[in-house]
């Protein structure tokens, strides 16, 4: 029981570590993958807050450990009692548990873009990575149904066609 129980916090422990998302950081599903990428000026940011999504492993973590507690207190159906209640109140609290290591701070930036349309993208915030300003040149990039933006000040405005490719208007 106490192997299980200590299995159970190390779990719990490595599911709360799992890396944020970054501007300077890709997935391993993102490497090779192109993405479209459109110029624009962010004309507002909000905070906002991201809510995080429910595996339902924090309420099965929980009601692991409510289980192994409560196996240690009583006898008989008292027992019995016990760990049905520790499943009960481990699950639940596993639940908030896992809601409040899942939700994080964002921002939501609008973008209009160079063809005048204008795009809202939510972002997570994530330590070190730069707050985009409102009037700032950004990039969005775009592939399937994500959206990042991106500063763009240090990118250039003006391209020369590239070499090798005709290009017929």
């Amino acid at each position: 029981m106490k192997k299980l129980l200590v299995l159970i916090v190390i779990a719990s422990i490595i599911s709360g570590c799992s890396p944020k998302n970054s501007l300077n950081q890709y997935s391993e599903g993102d490497v090779g993958i192109s993405t479209l990428v459109e110029f624009g000026t962010v004309v507002n940011v909000r905070r906002i807050k991201i809510k995080g999504e429910q595996t339902g492993a924090g309420a099965a973590l929980g009601a692991g450990s409510g289980a192994a507690i409560g196996s240690t207190i009583g006898s008989g159906s008292g027992k019995t009692t016990a760990i049905l209640g520790g499943v009960a109140l481990g699950a639940a609290a596993g639940m908030v548990a896992e809601q409040y290591m899942k939700d994080r701070e964002g921002l939501e930036y609008t973008v209009t873009k160079e063809n005048g349309l204008t795009v809202t993208v939510a972002q997570e915030l994530v330590d070190g990575d730069p707050i985009i300003n409102v009037g700032q040149r950004v990039m969005v990039q775009s592939s399937g149904s994500y959206q990042r933006v991106i500063p763009a000040a240090t990118l250039p405005t003006q391209i020369a066609r590239p070499k090798g490719i005709k290009v017929v208007d």
